[in-house]
């Protein structure tokens, strides 16, 4: 990983922090600030490889050029991790045309030894996912956790094979940069949206 994107490894792993199937979803309050120092980095700055849906191998780099709305989910999740993506289709339906064709939506896989491109596929089938603005990664356990710190996002593995996480999805810039953090779901889509259209522009 790059030197200089350590330091903001530390500033931005500060998600709450909700194990899915416990407690209310929408517990965690809608942030309207970034983490400190979140500005400072890109996340396609990171020399990792993951591979999508289909079993092709990519870098985030690949993602570069388009606004990104980014969650960290699992595929085994059968409680938050449905209601997030569910946000973010909402959030998808609400985009005007246009701007449909300026954005795309990345679910990174938090249970890498499980998730592999099958079962992303399969999920994304499940979840309807439109395979040509929705993108699913699986990679190695080390690369989901740099990614997962350097967007704020906390997770832990349980006894009952279920993973506590998070309950969060990024706006990210063009160019990989985070524009828009929210923390929480249930909350509507009216500020993410505003944050996306923002970017788009």
């Amino acid at each position: 990983m790059h030197t200089l994107l350590r330091l903001p490894l530390i500033a931005v792993a500060m998600a709450a922090f909700a194990a899915c199937g416990r407690g209310p979803a929408h517990a965690e309050p809608a942030a309207e600030a970034l983490a400190p120092a979140a500005s400072d980095f890109s996340v396609y700055d990171l020399e990792s490889q993951w591979r999508d849906q289909d079993g092709t191998q990519r870098t985030l780099g690949s993602l570069r050029g388009r606004v990104q709305v980014v969650a960290m989910v699992y595929t085994s999740c059968t409680h938050t991790c449905p209601l997030i993506v569910a946000e973010m289709k909402r959030l998808d339906s609400a985009l005007g045309a246009e701007e449909r064709s300026r954005v795309g939506f990345l679910l990174v896989s938090l249970d890498p030894d499980r998730d592999g491109p099958a079962e992303l596929k399969r999920f994304a089938a499940a979840m309807r996912l439109d395979p040509a603005r929705w993108t699913l990664l699986t990679g190695g356990a080390g690369d989901a956790r740099e990614l997962a710190a350097l967007l704020g996002i906390r997770y832990r593995a349980e006894m009952d094979a279920q993973i506590s996480h998070s309950n969060t999805y990024l706006v990210l810039d063009p160019t990989g940069r985070p524009a828009h953090r929210q923390d929480g779901i249930g909350g509507g889509t009216a500020t993410p949206l505003q944050r996306v259209r923002a970017a788009v522009r």
